[in-house]
This record gives C-alpha cells, sequence and structure tokens, in this order.
C-alpha cells in the first residue's frame, strides 16, 4: 500500500494548504461565546451521526435520532435498529475525544486504537443489530473489535487477504506513528484515512470507524473545538468523497507517479479533498458563530414564533437576555426578565413561551435560567447546517 505519505517533496505544497486548517482553528476559537459553544459541543453530535451513518446509507430522521436520546425508539424493527446505530454512534464520539484528548501520534496511528473504535460502536448495539446480509445472501455477524476472517472486495477492490491484515495494519501504524505534530500529523491523518479502509480491516464497520477516527484526531489536534466535523461535509460532497477513495486505490500510473505501488497523485488529491473539506466547515461554522448575526436570528426567531398561538407572548426584546445566556451558564430569572425591558406581567409571559419554545431550561421550577438549543429552532439558530432537520420539523 506504499505509499503512505507522499515524497517530502510534494509534502511541502500540502503543509502550506494544511496550515490554513491551523490558521482557521484560532480564528474559530475566538468566535462565539462561551456557553453557546460549550453547548453546540453536544447538540452537534447527533448531526455528525446522522451524516455519517447517511453516507453509509443506514441513517434516520433527525427527530427520531433526538427521541432515541430519549430513550423513545421506534416500534419498527429497522428503524429503532438505525436508532440504535444513531446513538451508538454520538457515544462512541464522545467516548474518544474524552479518551484521545491530547494528539499523540504513535499511540493514536497504534492498530489497537481502532480496535477500540470499532468495539465501543458495535458493543453498544444488540445481538440481531450484528447480524449483516451479505452479497451473497447469507447472514454474517460482525464482530465488535475483531480483524475480519474473510477476503472481501469493495467494488472493483480486492482488499488484503485477512491472514495479512495485522501485518498491514503494523505497517500503517509504522508509516503514519512518527508524525510530527502541527501540519505533518494533520497530513497523515488525512492519509491514513484513505489507507485504512484499503485495508479495509473489519468485516463491517469499516467507513464508521475510520472516519471516528479522523474526527477524533482532528478534536485532539485542537482543531474542531467540538464546533465542526468532517462528517458532514463528506455527506454533502459524498459521490466526490467515494471518487476519491477509489482513485487512491489505484496502482501507479506511470513513472512520474510516485516510487510505490499505488498511485502518489491519488493520494494527494485524496488529501487535499479532506482538507478542503475540513477548510469549508470551518469557515461555515465561523459565519454561523459570528455574534452580530447570531443577535440578528435570535431576534428573527422571537419575531416569527410571535404569530403562533401557542407562543404569541414572545417579544424580540428577548433577544437581548438570550445573546447573554451565550455567555454564562446560566441566570437569575428575575435579572433574565430585567434585562427584557418589559413590565413584570409581561415580562412573565415572554419568559414562559421561552420555556415553550424549548430555547430556555431550568433545572428546577424557580430555579436559574439556561440557554438550550433545540432542534426544531435549528433553522432560525443555524441555517442551512442540518437541512435535513429542517426540513423534517417544518
Amino acid at each position: 500500500m506504499s505509499p503512505l505519505l507522499p515524497r517530502e517533496e510534494v509534502l511541502n505544497d500540502l503543509r502550506s494548504r494544511a496550515a490554513k486548517v491551523f490558521n482557521r482553528a484560532q480564528d474559530l476559537a475566538a468566535q462565539g461565546m462561551p456557553q453557546l459553544r460549550t453547548l453546540l459541543r453536544e447538540t452537534l453530535r447527533p448531526m455528525n451521526s446522522f451524516y455519517s451513518n447517511k453516507i453509509e446509507g443506514q441513517h434516520t430522521e433527525p427527530i427520531l435520532i433526538e427521541r432515541a436520546l430519549r430513550q423513545d425508539f421506534s416500534g419498527k424493527p429497522d428503524e429503532a435498529r438505525k436508532q440504535r446505530i444513531a446513538i451508538a454512534h454520538i457515544e462512541t464520539e464522545r467516548w474518544g475525544e474524552a479518551k484521545y484528548a491530547t494528539f499523540d501520534a504513535p499511540e493514536f496511528f497504534d492498530p489497537g486504537v481502532l480496535l477500540s473504535i470499532h468495539k465501543h460502536l458495535h458493543q453498544q448495539l444488540t445481538e440481531a443489530d450484528l447480524i449483516q446480509i451479505g452479497d451473497g445472501g447469507m447472514q454474517e455477524r460482525v464482530h465488535p473489535g475483531v480483524w475480519r476472517s474473510k477476503g472481501v472486495k469493495i467494488g472493483n477492490h480486492i482488499a488484503p487477504d485477512p491472514a495479512t491484515v495485522p501485518r498491514f495494519m503494523d505497517r500503517w501504524h509504522e508509516g503514519y506513528g512518527l508524525a510530527k505534530a502541527g501540519e505533518s500529523a494533520l497530513i497523515a491523518l488525512m492519509a491514513s484515512h484513505h489507507r485504512f479502509t484499503w485495508i479495509h480491516p473489519f468485516e463491517d464497520g469499516n467507513g464508521r470507524t475510520a472516519r471516528l477516527h479522523t474526527h477524533i484526531g482532528l478534536a485532539s489536534l485542537g482543531l474542531t473545538q467540538g464546533l465542526w466535523s468532517p462528517m458532514r461535509g463528506l455527506a454533502r460532497l459524498q459521490d466526490r468523497y467515494y471518487v476519491k477513495l477509489i482513485n487512491a486505490d489505484s496502482d501507479r500510473r506511470g513513472d512520474l507517479d510516485g516510487r510505490g505501488v499505488l498511485t502518489e497523485k491519488g493520494l494527494i488529491e485524496f488529501i487535499e479533498f479532506m482538507i478542503d473539506v475540513c477548510l469549508d466547515q470551518m469557515e461555515f461554522m465561523t459565519g454561523m458563530l459570528n455574534l452580530p448575526a447570531f443577535d440578528a436570528r435570535l431576534a428573527e426567531m422571537l419575531a416569527a414564533e410571535s404569530t403562533k398561538a401557542e407562543t404569541k407572548a414572545l417579544k424580540v426584546e428577548a433577544a437581548a437576555p438570550l445573546a447573554y445566556l451565550g455567555t454564562v451558564p446560566s441566570l437569575e430569572r428575575t435579572k433574565f426578565k430585567g434585562m427584557m425591558g418589559l413590565t413584570a406581567r409581561t415580562a412573565d409571559r415572554v419568559l414562559a413561551d421561552l420555556f415553550k419554545l424549548g430555547i430556555v431550561t431550568s433545572k428546577s421550577p424557580k430555579g436559574p435560567v439556561e440557554l438550550a438549543l433545540p432542534l426544531t429552532m435549528f433553522r432560525y439558530l443555524f441555517p442551512r447546517l442540518w437541512p435535513e432537520a429542517e426540513a423534517n420539523l417544518n
């Protein structure tokens, strides 16, 4: 599967592109409000799960993911299975970010990390969920955290013999485990994504495992801060993602295409594609966290929802205290209502409707209020971030 990385003279150009990701991460770190950013980290996990599973053709509706998070599963077995897969992805993403909070190349590119991700993801599923129907119509069981024992063909690509998988994964570790921090680590992370899928070490779940490994790696490099993930970009560009993966599977295309067995040009194009996906997602979220724009969207939300009978008491004056809640964990109710500048009775009605809207919450009936980010309000607060959820809830 050589080359594992492009030649040094090519890497210089890639490092320049990778440096843009680190620069954009610094810009993103200065965007938004502290509490809003904290809330987004958890709020976006269902979206990441949705998009990674969408790539596999096994996604469920956003509203059903939200219900599954409350342990409300569909009575339809296939739909409930997709809900469990979505929850498993969310939990593995959260677990992986905590376990590999700091990037260390020798550790992060150890094959045991991939085994752990695959195991953590699949061991959350039921026995019935682990049964897959193979190409020949035969039932096959997914074994969490176990290298495959059968030969596989993905499209035109024949993956390595199962007996050689451990050796290929050891070589994978050798090739990427020495990556230095910074731009080189990012390039190695993107290259390793392809070479892992080329090895296809598991009988099922390789794509999800690869994307989780990449997501967790980006987080551990300090690039995401929980505010974006490549999952969304890869799903939106799914056809190109598959084309780039397939092109990088190809054999070397002549003497000018590196010195390895596989195409260097295809690998470079794949790395460039992955970095560009990251940059696109970072740019989008930077716009979403622009404070004046966010304040304006809060006012728009209040004005629109005030036209509905069940929340007709809402006033745009609530935008200011809502925005302030994005900066602090909580706020006493009297202070929140006072910031609206309305009469006490009107402010009480507005707050009651804010609770109905789900945009604020509280741990007790009279306790401090906290900002919330319900999926139903995404179309106002973060338009186009998760279009499928907007369409599902409108």
